[in-house]
């Protein structure tokens, strides 16, 4: 079955050589995993239009982009389907689908389908694990349901994108995740109990490095290619959610953020204990990961729906707030100089960080994007912004 592709203007094959000089987003938080990009965004190009939109399934799984290809994933029909889609004009070059559960409640896929540029790698919510030729689609290995008996799930799905490192795909699946050979699928270390919603975080300290995962009710620091423990934390949160992925600073120090029963606290890492810094509640991260920039850390407080979250700025030495905005929630990443924000309701505001004030250089709602739920993080690459909603509206806008 086709697409239904609705291209808002001419002139994509100018779009798709002007998008092979823009730099990619091959993975979850983009090629650094920060949530950061050397793309820019002008202000003047946000105007309210699309270039391209188009209909994915429902579900909360960003997109990565690498040389002109975009993935994405969503449900329909209790299928998950994983696609290939052109990413300047939304062309499906390939999707691949199998049976998973959508859910009455948030229904859809979790993860993010990311890319060494060879394969593709996808966890689904119910533990299904698959590994697709980029350029075909087709099965390269899978490995179906890991989370049921000893290896359970969680109430509303596992979450956490695959870690693509030293050959291995790492994923938060059992109380220390797994990690499987990257090119054959074949176990290199696995665990069993309980995970938690974000996704495993690679960090280097001292020339080692490490991993930081979340599992049901601790931050587990774990050696990578065994996947051994540390140390760990303790950070029991209400309803055992940890979906916000640990945030890095220089000299061993790692920010963790939660909702508002626990908030978020600053650790000191010394390569074989956790000690903690801080802790307060002025940071209460339900799902979107904070970006840490020049020792302040920007975030959003709070939640969705009814109890309106806010875009907040807190010193990464202290954890005193900075300011708390007006601004609702959201999720966002940094492109250049500014911050990409897309909030709940459909708007994109384009952002100045700043450690003394909110500065919002721009506002545009979109109307068709508003008509879901947009807690997914938007995405720049190769001159263009990608934004979904909850139904499965994927859109693309262009940044310069």
């Amino acid at each position: 079955m086709r697409m239904n592709i609705k291209i808002i203007i001419p002139g994509i094959v100018l779009l798709t050589a002007f998008s092979l000089m823009g730099a990619d987003w091959p993975v979850w938080r983009g090629e650094k995993r920060d949530g950061t990009t050397t793309e820019t965004v002008k202000v003047e190009a946000l105007t309210g239009s699309q270039l391209w939109e188009t209909e994915v399934g429902c579900g909360y799984s960003a997109v990565s982009v690498y040389k002109g290809r975009l993935l994405t994933a969503g449900n329909k029909n209790n299928m998950d389907i994983i696609y290939c889609l052109d990413a300047a004009s939304g062309r499906e070059i390939w999707k691949h689908s199998y049976p998973c559960a959508a859910a009455s409640t948030y229904p859809g896929t979790r993860a993010t389908p990311v890319t060494d540029g060879i394969n593709v790698y996808m966890l689904s919510r119910e533990g299904d694990i698959i590994c697709l030729d980029l350029n075909s689609g087709g099965i390269k290995w899978e490995h179906r349901k890991l989370a049921n008996g000893e290896v359970k799930n969680l109430p509303w799905g596992l979450a956490g994108s695959v870690l693509l490192h030293d050959g291995m795909a790492i994923v938060n699946i059992g109380g220390r995740g797994m990690a499987f050979s990257a090119s054959d699928g074949t176990p290199v270390w696995r665990s069993d109990g309980t995970a938690n919603y974000a996704s495993p975080v690679l960090f280097s300290f001292k020339g080692k490095e490490y991993l930081a995962m979340f599992s049901v009710r601790k931050l587990l620091i774990l050696e990578p290619r065994t996947g051994n423990e540390i140390t760990s934390y303790p950070w029991e949160t209400k309803y055992d959610v940890n979906a916000a992925d640990p945030v890095i600073a220089d000299g061993g120090k790692i920010l963790i953020s939660s909702p508002s029963d626990h908030g978020s606290a600053l650790l000191d890492f010394d390569g074989s204990s956790l000690k903690k810094v801080w802790e307060n509640q002025n940071l209460c991260s339900l799902l979107t990961t904070p970006i840490l920039i020049d020792g302040i850390i920007y975030g959003v407080t709070g939640t969705g729906g009814a109890a309106r979250g806010n875009f907040c700025a807190v010193k990464l030495s202290d954890g005193s707030l900075c300011w708390k905005s007006n601004i609702q929630f959201g999720s966002f990443i940094q492109a250049g100089d500014l911050f990409v924000y897309l909030e709940d309701n459909g708007t994109i505001d384009l952002i100045k960080p700043s450690a003394a004030k909110c500065e919002v250089q721009k506002t545009v709602k979109y109307l068709k994007l508003g008509s879901a739920k947009c807690w997914t993080m938007p995405v720049v690459a190769e001159g263009k912004i990608y934004c979904r909603n909850a139904n499965g509206r994927l859109v693309c806008i262009a940044a310069q």
